[in-house]
């Protein structure tokens, strides 16, 4: 070192000591994060494909920040995951500012415009909503989601090598919250009752922790199959997949069975390349023919008495009950206040993330059930579809689903088309994951968290990854790094 480098050594490591000496006296313990912020801000820059699988790796790890302690901050995030996005949206947005050029391809894909137009109704909506601050509270964390996992994953998931990380990093420490949740389970020998909370603090509720172990486990068998000469990694796969299934079953997570299977059967149909025509048209028949027979259909679920219970078969069962079982009963209270609230704001809505704050007074009577809420502060609108149409109007909906049928229809057309075995192999279990997230979505809403967003815009970027750059071709077979091309 010259003289010159050791005088400013001294210089950053005396300023160093003051500000720690500063802080501990007031016996304030932030500092110590220091490192860890500059740490992911040289990887941010030098080195983004491994902190983008250390984010994969952390999602299903990650706390809020009122479970870590600290009661006093208003803001619900989940940590260290969404303060690592928000700096990467920053350096996202950076990089299409400066270096648009790397992006255009990816901006004229017809599933990003659909994004951004989503993005975009959120954001006119935030303008015009009941409660301002809170609406762009959750259009930036919409944000930090999409754009450093979304635009940068279709560089980053170019390489077939790099899907294959993501998905076992996001896997294995899901594995870890797992085996967490079924020892404590076994505590409670596995009741039903217990099983809502035994995920805590990784997952606020079963109904989530069900979803994400759903909609992960086709990528697991899509993961056994692309890497079928490596014995020793199948293994380790297989291993998972089986803790995943325990899993979901334990999870008491109606909704999670029901919107796997269902999944499971059309992804069926795709493998065989059943007529697409047949295939996009047969789910129009199926909702013409609940509108024509729903009187009858409604009658015959009222007959349902069987409530939620530890047999299993019993609690599958449940599923149809919207007579008696109070948790059924209470989504149809939530959507029937989307439907009102929708009816009084039916253009703009009353703004992103502001159902839970006005839907009480739309509650009917005949609808209330033992669960709810007389202040209407116990959650959303259980509908990822009912939630933007009280939130955000007609079009806050039309956008949203027009975006879903887009990726679908897609992907679709890309296993039909693709001769590459490896892109379709990956694309049987990412349409099985998408679709078992979006039917799951009748029911629930988790787009608001970590959790679900980050795995489900990584397998949306796969599908646009996969139609820029490896159609019809191979993978190659050398990686190079991530950074190379963005710097």
């Amino acid at each position: 070192m010259t003289s010159k480098q050791d005088f400013l050594l001294i210089i950053f490591l005396t300023f160093f000591v003051l500000v720690l000496s500063y802080f501990l006296s007031y016996e304030s313990y932030i500092i110590f994060a220091l490192p860890f912020v500059f740490s992911v801000v040289y990887f941010g820059f030098f080195n983004f494909q491994s902190l983008f699988f250390f984010i994969a790796f952390l999602t299903p790890l990650s706390m809020s920040l009122i479970d870590l302690g600290f009661t006093n901050l208003s803001i619900g995030m989940a940590f260290p995951t969404e303060p690592i996005l928000f700096g990467l949206l920053l350096l996202v947005v950076f990089q299409l500012i400066y270096k648009f050029s790397l992006f255009k391809r990816t901006i004229k894909h017809p599933i990003t415009t659909c994004v951004l137009l989503y993005l975009f109704w959120m954001f006119v909506t935030c303008c015009t909503s009941s409660m301002p601050l809170v609406s762009f509270k959750l259009f930036i964390s919409r944000l930090w989601y999409i754009f450093p996992i979304f635009f940068m994953g279709v560089f980053l998931f170019k390489y077939s090598n790099n899907i294959f990380k993501f998905v076992l990093a996001y896997s294995f420490s899901l594995f870890i919250v797992i085996l967490y949740t079924i020892i404590r389970h076994s505590n409670f020998l596995f009741d039903k009752q217990s099983a809502h909370y035994m995920m805590s603090p990784f997952f606020n509720d079963h109904t989530s922790y069900g979803a994400v172990i759903a909609f992960v486990i086709p990528l697991l068998v899509s993961a056994f199959f692309v890497k079928r000469h490596k014995f020793l990694i199948r293994l380790l796969i297989l291993s998972i997949f089986m803790i995943f299934c325990v899993g979901l079953v334990l999870s008491f997570t109606r909704a999670a069975w029901i919107s796997l299977l269902i999944s499971l059967i059309c992804v069926v149909f795709i493998r065989f390349k059943v007529n697409k025509s047949m295939l996009f048209f047969t789910p129009l028949i199926g909702i013409f023919l609940f509108f024509m027979f729903q009187d009858a259909l409604v009658q015959k679920l009222s007959s349902n008495k069987q409530d939620s219970s530890d047999n299993l078969v019993e609690h599958f069962s449940s599923l149809s009950n919207i007579s008696t079982d109070a948790s059924n009963m209470e989504r149809i209270n939530r959507w029937n206040c989307a439907f009102q609230m929708f009816s009084e704001k039916p253009f703009f809505g009353w703004g992103p993330g502001t159902y839970q704050f006005n839907y009480a007074r739309f509650q009917m009577h005949k609808d209330r059930t033992i669960i709810s809420s007389n202040h209407g502060d116990m959650g959303n609108a259980h509908s990822e579809y009912l939630g933007p149409l009280a939130e955000s109007g007609f079009f806050g909906l039309f956008f949203f689903l027009i975006m879903i049928l887009v990726i679908l229809i897609r992907a679709v057309n890309l296993f039909y088309e693709t001769k590459n075995q490896t892109v379709q192999i990956w694309l049987l279990g990412i349409i099985t994951s998408i679709l078992s997230y979006f039917i799951h979505g009748l029911f629930n809403n988790f787009l608001d968290t970590d959790k679900a967003s980050v795995p489900l815009w990584a397998v949306i970027a796969m599908i646009v990854s996969f139609e820029l750059f490896y159609k019809n071709t191979q993978f190659p077979n050398k990686e190079q790094l991530f950074q190379d091309k963005i710097s």
